[in-house]
């Protein structure tokens, strides 16, 4: 998840705050202690109830509008109401005290599920709501004590923090796209979501790839992407199975996952330009080489197993950074130096390696050496000189 220099000074001054956020190392340290903190919100039912699986989309931005709500309304009270709405003043701000608890929760049950550059921005917003809450349990106790005046400020005060707040959740949520969704949305919007502003509209995943008059290079990156979306999907499945499913789960994914990379490794880095997008396709060839490690490791663990989960978190950490920094790094300079015979050649290539997803056996890296091996026979042989 990265953001270039020259396209970072393009950014009004509160995004930069928020992309150098993003790049704080110093912040590391709070997000290691709240990842082992909230590691039982990862794969238990009661983190699958707060992400919202039940609902079909995060809960999380759905119970910031009770806190917030609540304390806009106190606000206005105090500015309007007059001294005979201090009773209800000091009741709704009470209330939103109380709702920011299960809000608060929430939001770390989806935060556990984002990559490191992410937990960072969120750290800061949950210290800047975190803030904003005191700054309101001050409002309350102070018009609990007839100064009301106090209590007035002290929620003025506690507005501009929440509004600071906001301003990073809304980052996370518009800007980087962030928020659990069920696995049916995987169609159109979600997917150019998650490919972001920079990347090409994505087509429709269920059109097959090949009938499209004249295919591009957006036809490329809208299937790449769609694919992502689809991993997310399948590490979404693995993170809230049982452990009886786990296993079962773990090999949809391992199936899917080894087709996809075999032919970005085999026709999708080496065709991007030189300079920067060839070192940031090095980059995700190394990055694609850790993960495959960190898979090897996954493999000798049981799926019931503590380390099972710590381990897997990795992974899913790894391949949804992996997958933000090539649909923003590469996607968008591979859409353009693409060829059309290497258009269907890679549009091909990703749908039949999908189709055989599901018939994948063994492990990943005997399934990715598989897969490598049937895209180079679809590959054209040369020709003769």
């Amino acid at each position: 998840m990265t953001t270039s220099d020259q396209d970072a000074r393009r950014l009004p001054a509160p995004a930069r705050a928020a992309v150098a956020l993003e790049q704080n190392a110093g912040l590391d340290r709070a997000v290691d202690a709240l990842r082992r903190a909230t590691g039982p919100l990862d794969t238990s039912a009661l983190g699958a109830v707060l992400r919202g699986e039940w609902l079909g989309h995060a809960l999380h931005p759905l119970l910031t509008d009770l806190p917030l709500g609540m304390w806009t309304a106190t606000s206005v009270l105090d500015l309007v109401g007059g001294p005979g709405s201090r009773d209800a003043a000091r009741r709704l701000v009470g209330l939103g005290v109380l709702a920011v608890a299960p809000t608060a929760v929430s939001g770390w049950a989806e935060w556990r599920r984002t990559d490191r550059a992410i937990q960072r921005v969120g750290v800061a917003h949950a210290a800047l709501n975190a803030t904003a809450a005191l700054l309101y349990a001050g409002s309350w106790t102070a018009r609990r004590r007839d100064r009301h005046r106090v209590g007035a400020v002290l929620a003025l005060a506690g507005a501009g923090v929440a509004g600071a707040g906001g301003y990073l959740g809304g980052h996370l949520t518009s800007a980087r796209k962030i928020s659990s969704r069920h696995p049916a949305f995987e169609g159109p919007r979600s997917q150019a979501a998650e490919a972001g502003p920079a990347t090409p509209a994505l087509p429709d995943p269920t059109a097959a790839p090949l009938s499209a008059p004249h295919p591009s290079g957006s036809d490329v990156v809208g299937a790449i992407a769609a694919q992502h979306a689809k991993i997310t999907a399948l590490l979404q499945a693995v993170g809230a199975a049982g452990p009886e499913e786990r296993g079962s789960r773990l090999g949809e994914l391992l199936g899917y996952l080894a087709g996809h990379e075999a032919v970005e490794e085999v026709l999708v880095h080496p065709l991007l330009p030189g300079g920067d997008a060839q070192e940031a396709a090095r980059q995700r060839v190394t990055e694609e080489d850790g993960i495959g490690q960190q898979i090897d490791r996954l493999e000798q663990l049981e799926p019931g197993s503590p380390s099972f989960s710590t381990q897997f978190a990795l992974i899913e950490e790894a391949i949804t950074h992996h997958a933000q920094a090539e649909e923003r790094e590469e996607l968008p300079q591979l859409a353009r130096a693409l060829r059309d015979s290497d258009v269907s050649l890679i549009l091909s290539a990703l749908e039949a390696q999908e189709a055989a997803a599901a018939g994948r056996r063994g492990s990943f890296a005997e399934m990715l050496v598989a897969a490598k091996n049937d895209v180079r026979l679809s590959m054209p042989a040369p020709s003769a000189n």
